[in-house]
This record gives structure tokens, sequence and C-alpha cells, in this order.
């Protein structure tokens, strides 16, 4: 899953970032500029996947849609 951290040391603008961790970690990342541990935005998940189960009309995909598992 893909988390969002922030940095606050970066005074006004503080510096947001995404970090790919696995679910059960413990969710923590340190600041890619300044190396201080930063502070986890809770914001609804986002998945990680390899192709979209969607077609772009927003119905699922079906198996027939994938040319490699066609005979």
């Amino acid at each position: 899953m893909i988390y969002k951290f922030k940095c606050g040391r970066h005074g006004e603008k503080p510096l947001y970032f995404e970090v790919k961790q696995p679910m059960l970690s413990e969710h923590t990342a340190k600041c890619p500029e300044c190396g201080v541990t930063a502070q986890r935005i809770y914001s609804k998940p986002q998945w990680i996947w390899a192709n979209s189960v969607y077609r772009p009309d927003g119905s699922l995909r079906q198996d027939s849609d994938y040319a490699m598992l066609k005979g």
C-alpha cells in the first residue's frame, strides 16, 4: 500500500511524500530531504494494482478482456 507522510520541519510549506510499505509494517518514514522522522497522514487506503480491474466505462473487466488469457 502507499502511505502519505508530512515533514513539518520545512517551515510554512511542509514537505509531503509517499512511501510504499506493507500493510502490517510500523508505517514510519524519514524525510527524504532532512532525514527527520515524518508524521503519517491518515487518508483512505490506496491500493497498488498491476492493471486496473475496471474498464474505462466503470464496469468490471472480465477474463475475455485480457489477450494473454485467450486461447
